[in-house]
């Protein structure tokens, strides 16, 4: 180590903001949409009905579910032996949320980003965390939503489909052989094989947190967090007297239109979501008019998507603002085995 100060290590990358207004823009045209199919003249008086008590408590019980989601993205980090102090990484974790409206939330591959701007962290090795943070959310649905299949046979085909297909992918990927192929096959194309040893350490992160333990105690986890967002949707359907109204179908509810709208690799699942809510709230009768089904859907979304995007645009603008290492102090937490 010279004795001149460290050069202050490079911020993240200012957001981009393209994709974000264009993912607004959808959803403005897909809510003003929904709403004049259900009337605004009875959607108003709907939304009236909820209290801001219960929107308030709804996104309390969606802060509780970043909780246990950041508790799973410190466990893989830990795994991965990627050391970072815990106020950065769960600024780095909540920026990550500013992306929930990507594709499959693959945007959140901005944490690696970030892992990699200041603190070294080579984004093969950490990129991983994000596939499988979404592959547990998925497991996490499925098993909310899996006896309300079996008891009100709505969905049961897509889902079951569905429920394969996820499992057929992590079988797949518990195969070091076909994996490896797979790579080596890759890496024949042109342009493509100097990736291969980025893949092959892609490959080696995903295994370690596909690992049966790691796999159970991290779906469970995303089970809790989950079934969190589904009580909120409860909240707010009480709110607006939803009949014959239980915990249960509430949290099956929201958790099979979560998991259509995140199949769908619709930016947020923007469209299918909203649509699935609605219509299973009227199937099941648990509202009997668009207009209360659709202000449920409206503010469970605004409680959990659109404030998740709001948490993690603060972020990321507090990671982005945050003071440089003081003189003397190691930028990264690697050097002379800081934590």
């Amino acid at each position: 180590m010279t004795s001149s100060s460290p050069t202050p290590p490079a911020g993240p990358a200012p957001l981009r903001l393209a994709r974000l207004m264009w993912a607004l823009v959808l959803a403005v045209l897909l809510y003003g949409g929904f709403a004049l199919w259900a009337d605004l003249d009875q959607l108003i008086p709907a939304l009236g009905k909820v209290p801001v008590s219960v929107v308030l408590l709804a996104c309390a019980l969606s802060s509780v579910n970043y909780a246990f989601r950041f508790m799973r993205w410190q466990l893989y980090l830990d795994h991965l032996d990627i050391k970072v102090p815990w106020r950065p990484s769960l600024q780095i974790f909540l920026a990550g949320l500013v992306m929930s409206i990507s594709p499959g939330k693959v945007g959140e591959v901005l944490k690696s980003a970030l892992l990699r701007r200041s603190y070294q962290v080579p984004i093969a090795h950490s990129a991983p965390v994000v596939f499988a943070e979404r592959l547990t959310d998925l497991l996490g649905l499925f098993a909310i939503g899996a006896l309300g299949v079996l008891t009100f046979e709505f969905g049961a085909g897509i889902f079951v489909g569905a429920l394969v297909a996820v499992l057929a992918l992590i079988g797949a990927l518990q195969s070091e052989r076909l994996v490896h192929a797979v790579i080596d096959g890759v890496g024949r194309l042109p342009k493509v094989s100097r990736l291969q040893p980025q893949l092959r350490q892609a490959y080696a992160s995903m295994r370690t947190l596909l690992s049966p333990a790691l796999l159970g105690s991290t779906t469970l986890l995303s089970a809790l967090s989950w079934s969190l967002e589904g009580l909120a949707f409860w909240c707010i359907l009480d709110a607006l007297g939803a009949m014959e109204l239980t915990v249960y179908k509430a949290l099956f509810v929201y958790a099979i239109s979560t998991l259509l709208g995140a199949l769908s690799f619709l930016p947020g699942g923007l469209g299918l979501t909203e649509g699935s809510m609605v219509g299973a709230l009227l199937l099941l009768g648990l509202l009997s008019a668009s207009a209360p089904a659709l202000a449920a859907t409206y503010l469970i979304r605004l409680t959990t998507l659109w404030f998740g995007v709001g948490v993690g645009a603060l972020a990321l603008l507090s990671y982005e603002r945050r003071p440089p290492s003081s003189p003397g102090a190691p930028d990264s937490p690697f050097e002379h085995g800081t934590t």
